[in-house]
């Protein structure tokens, strides 16, 4: 902290002594990573505002003023330990059917719940876990548009859902 100059709040227990080392000197943002992977082995998670940096238990941390991103995109989302809530918006699929399905690949430090009327799916997680989650829902909604079509029998002057085939 006196090197970054960081102002730590401890709001958890921490304990134990670490040591990290780098050839070459670390900004202050590779300072708070490094800090997030080794708390992250021990059950906590950094919290950065500005220049304090708040350290608390990892299952508490989903329910802090995170830092809040939004798309559906994995490629934008860089690895790392942080915490944050990620804003899925999904084009094809439901996302209460997805639920179920994606809760079973997320760690116990994570949520996931569904906004059924955005389409959106609300994430908290690490980064990492996020950019593989990312990768999972994207695979899934584009198999989903691409398998998906509509065929409309054209006999019927009226189209209602007993004319409509979808395969």
């Amino acid at each position: 902290s006196d090197a970054a100059g960081f102002i730590i709040n401890k709001e958890t227990d921490v304990r134990g002594t670490v040591e990290v080392w780098s050839k070459e000197p670390l900004t202050k943002d590779e300072a708070v990573e490094v800090l997030n992977s080794v708390l992250k082995k021990n059950g906590c998670a950094v919290i950065r505002n500005g220049r304090i940096l708040t350290i608390v238990a990892q299952d508490t941390a989903k329910t802090r003023d995170l830092p809040v991103i939004s798309g559906n995109d994995p490629n934008e989302v860089e690895k790392g330990d942080e915490v944050v809530t990620q804003i899925i918006p999904v084009k094809y699929a439901t996302v209460s059917q997805l639920v179920p399905n994606l809760e079973l690949l997320l760690p116990t430090t994570a949520t996931l719940s569904a906004n059924e009327s955005a389409n959106s799916l609300i994430l908290v997680a690490t980064k990492t876990d996020i950019k593989r989650m990312l990768k999972i829902i994207t695979a899934l909604d584009t198999s989903i548009a691409s398998v998906s079509s509509i065929r409309v029998d054209r006999k019927s002057t009226r189209l209602n859902s007993s004319h409509a085939n979808i395969s």
